[in-house]
């Protein structure tokens, strides 16, 4: 299957006067374990893990690298969690709206079990876990599949953790009996800066104008691009002539929005991708951001997906094996509309945003539209990812839909554009 996906999740969180000292780390159950392998499933190049706070039913939560604890993001009835004393904060990250509320709350137990044995398992306990009081980013709802918050960069601290996007699994080693020499044999260890419990690293891009940069880039599993970097971090960088408007993700404080573009090529390690995607953030959505010499963006899904890994945060080391999607191009949505799952049970799709000017803004669709079908195929028989891998499909191939707007039926057509 070739991933192709849409959905950013641009999580940064920098909340006054809320610094987590003092909290525990998560440890196998049973100290004599040696790894606990685990599977995952995956929606739009994000790694969604089962997971228990409090002893709660399972949640869904999203591996998260990007930020540092556990945030709870949508709940449902169903997904009923006891928690300790909470109380109410101001929390700010990206987008280009105000800090919202949330609740903070702290020494809670966070689980996360293997689904055919309870008693293998990984236990935080004295955990800092983050409610929000709205579900901001409607992960449900953009992933097509139930998704309640996110698990942060905290679970990476113990473990050396190994992700194979291929067979849908993740293991869990034990550090301390792990076989660095057997195990990584055939993979290429690049080294990490770890800085506030968040791993970053260095790659190199040879930009539209020749000029050869090295950036620090956060690793962030929460985020299905490729790479996304900040003009404002440094004058060198120079955005393509070549771009395309885009809605970029939703972060803590409203839409993220863009541009995409590429560069002649970005070297990681010994690994050289040639002209990657790129994605460049409006200044207005990263304003509260410290971009800099010591940060310039982040690495996404769309380049660990193409290897095998291990990270290793407590070594600063991070250790690539390509797999079958190393070669696989660098795509985009070619379309300019956004197309959300309005439930998680139900296969009904909407659209939820359109960029102007693009092929479907010219076609005449709207915000709303409910899409029946989508070259012939009927909605219902297709999941997101699907979707949205017709919409970023090659320039020039024509999309046929038939919409309901309001219970009229449209059928409508465009040619996907591919102007990067």
């Amino acid at each position: 299957m070739s991933f192709r996906f849409y959905v950013v999740l641009l999580v940064s969180l920098f909340w006054p006067g809320v610094f987590l000292t003092g909290q525990s780390s998560y440890r196998f159950r049973d100290p004599e374990t040696v790894r606990l392998i685990l599977p995952f499933e995956i929606s739009q190049n994000l790694i969604i893990i089962p997971t228990r706070i409090n002893h709660s039913a399972n949640l869904q939560l999203v591996l998260d690298s990007g930020i540092s604890n556990t945030i709870i993001t949508g709940l449902t009835e169903a997904d009923t969690i006891p928690m300790n004393a909470a109380r109410k904060i101001k929390v700010g990250g990206l987008g280009d709206g105000t800090p919202i509320e949330a609740y903070y709350s702290k020494g809670n137990q966070i689980d996360i079990e293997h689904p055919e044995d309870p008693a293998l398992g990984i236990t935080g306990s004295n955990m800092d876990i983050y409610i929000l009081t709205t579900d901001q980013f409607e992960l449900s709802r953009q992933l097509g599949i139930r998704v309640n918050g996110l698990v942060g960069s905290d679970l990476f601290e113990n473990f050396v953790i190994g992700i194979d996007p291929i067979i849908k699994e993740i293991t869990f080693h034990n550090r301390e009996k792990f076989n660095f020499k057997k195990s990584t044999r055939s993979f290429s260890k690049i080294p990490l800066t770890i800085i506030n419990g968040k791993a970053y690293i260095d790659v190199k891009i040879l930009q539209e104008n020749d000029s050869a940069l090295t950036v620090k880039l956060l690793i962030d599993t929460g985020a299905s691009l490729s790479f996304w970097i900040a003009p404002i971090a440094d004058r060198s960088i120079v955005i393509p002539q070549k771009t395309v408007r885009s809605l970029l993700g939703q972060g803590l404080n409203g839409a993220i929005s863009g541009v995409n573009g590429r560069v002649k090529k970005a070297e990681l390690g010994p690994y050289v991708f040639r002209k990657p995607l790129v994605s460049y953030p409006d200044s207005s959505c990263i304003s509260g951001l410290t971009l800099n010499a010591e940060r310039h963006g982040s690495l996404g899904n769309d380049i660990l997906r193409r290897f095998s890994v291990f990270f290793d945060f407590r070594g600063s080391a991070l250790y690539l094996k390509p797999n079958k999607w190393f070669k696989t191009p660098f795509s985009y949505n070619r379309s300019g509309m956004d197309v959300e799952k309005l439930s998680p049970l139900i296969p009904v799709y909407s659209i939820f945003s359109i960029i102007p000017g693009s092929p479907a803004d010219k076609a005449g669709l709207k915000p709303g539209d409910l899409i029946e079908y989508i070259n012939y195929l009927p909605a219902f028989n297709l999941n997101l990812d699907d979707i949205n891998n017709i919409l970023h499909g090659d320039g020039g191939k024509l999309v046929l839909l038939r919409v309901d707007r309001n219970g009229e039926k449209l059928k409508v057509k465009f040619h996907l554009e591919g102007k990067i």
